[in-house]
């Protein structure tokens, strides 16, 4: 009993920021074949590269380090119509993934869900817990 108050009081993880929207929001149910992934690139440094000081020196005598590496990033695209005379864009967040492991999850999940504000279609939430198993 006690473990339990102490968890609800202190809990081990953050709560998801639109965790609400699962709860009280619409829950609609996309195929998978319905969305688009849209890929981009961002750049990371390597984990074993030098400390924060050997890079704000580095940038004072303009050398700039080869040490940082392309990466893909993706996110979804869907297609949503609130109602019969409006069509939305609806965008993911940020997927850490490349395109073919995306593709692969999502031809494995079939659906997604995602979770509208009844009251204001422009806050949404994708449900994508499963690509993170």
């Amino acid at each position: 009993m006690l473990k339990r108050i102490i968890g609800l009081l202190f809990p081990t993880s953050p709560p998801e920021p639109h965790a609400f929207l699962k709860s009280t929001g619409s829950r609609i149910m996309v195929n998978v074949q319905d969305c688009t992934i849209i890929t981009s690139n961002y750049y990371e440094e390597r984990a074993d590269s030098d400390g924060l000081e050997v890079h704000m020196l580095d940038g004072l005598i303009g050398h700039r380090s080869d040490e940082m590496r392309a990466r893909e990033i993706c996110y979804l695209s869907c297609a949503y119509r609130p109602d019969q005379h409006t069509r939305m864009e609806l965008l993911s967040p940020y997927i850490y993934k490349d395109r073919m492991t995306v593709n692969f999850l999502l031809e494995r999940h079939k659906q997604i869900s995602i979770y509208v504000n009844p009251v204001d279609c422009r806050e949404y939430y994708f449900d994508l817990e499963f690509m993170n198993a």
